[in-house]
């Protein structure tokens, strides 16, 4: 058993983005697919790292959605106070050695985003 990683993007990874710096707040977005024999064994592995982020300082709020109509596709939405709080907490080698919980089915796609100003539609802060 273990996570499986896709890239969101083709030009940024995850790991360009750890190494980086942002202004302000950030926004993981993680979009799981697991084989439907395995969500249980996902939801398991999930909440334990959950679990475990709620110890770091700087994670202001994780939620899980899933697709509807028995669909296998999770999203992940976390919002912390840093990418440096989140680096150090995925960069933890405790961290690390929970991604090996995961079925063998899931694949995750992690990427770190940053709010946006839309004139008349959203704000950035």
């Amino acid at each position: 058993m273990s996570a499986n990683f896709k890239e969101m993007d083709k030009k940024v990874t995850l790991r360009d983005q750890l190494f980086s710096h942002a202004n302000g707040s950030i926004t993981l977005v993680n979009v799981f697919n697991v084989d439907p024999d395995e969500v249980d064994a996902f939801m398991s592995a999930w909440k334990d790292d959950a679990d475990y982020f709620r110890t770091h300082s700087g994670l202001l709020s994780a939620q899980l959605h899933r697709g509807i109509s028995g669909s296998c596709t999770f999203l992940n939405y976390a919002v912390w106070e840093s990418l440096e709080a989140f680096r150090e907490a995925f960069s933890n080698p405790v961290f690390q050695q929970k991604l090996a919980n995961y079925p063998s089915s899931a694949i995750a796609s992690p990427h770190v985003f940053q709010k946006l100003a839309v004139k008349g539609v959203c704000a950035a802060s």
